[in-house]
């Protein structure tokens, strides 16, 4: 049975891709989730867009900072802070910044 628990994003190694790092901080063998659900971090660090993800399973994601891009399906989606894009299963999509930061982005995926 999965119980209450917490971590902070300092405390989990970030894994390097070409175009961001990003933390899985819930949904790991530290803190196990029911059901596939997961959460985490993501900085796209590139000016360029990196390959594109495509996922088995429904994907959300929440800008908390930074300016960029979303490219969603072919469609280019203006990032800021506050902004939330759903991704059904399948969808193809990549990020980028286009500020002089990261664009920071907090997602989570679940079981379609």
């Amino acid at each position: 049975m999965n119980q209450p628990a917490h971590v902070h994003e300092d405390a989990v190694a970030r894994a390097e891709f070409t175009d961001r790092w990003s933390k899985t901080l819930i949904g790991t063998p530290q803190i196990p989730t029911a059901h596939g659900f997961n959460l985490g971090v993501a900085a796209y660090t590139s000016l360029q867009f990196g390959p594109e993800q495509v996922h088995d399973d429904q994907e959300a994601l929440y800008i908390l900072s930074g300016i960029g891009e979303v490219r969603v399906a072919g469609k280019v989606i203006a990032a800021r802070p506050g902004l939330a894009i759903y991704l059904p299963p399948g969808t193809p999509h990549a990020s980028r910044r286009t500020g002089s930061e990261p664009l920071k982005v907090l997602y989570t995926h679940a079981p379609a």
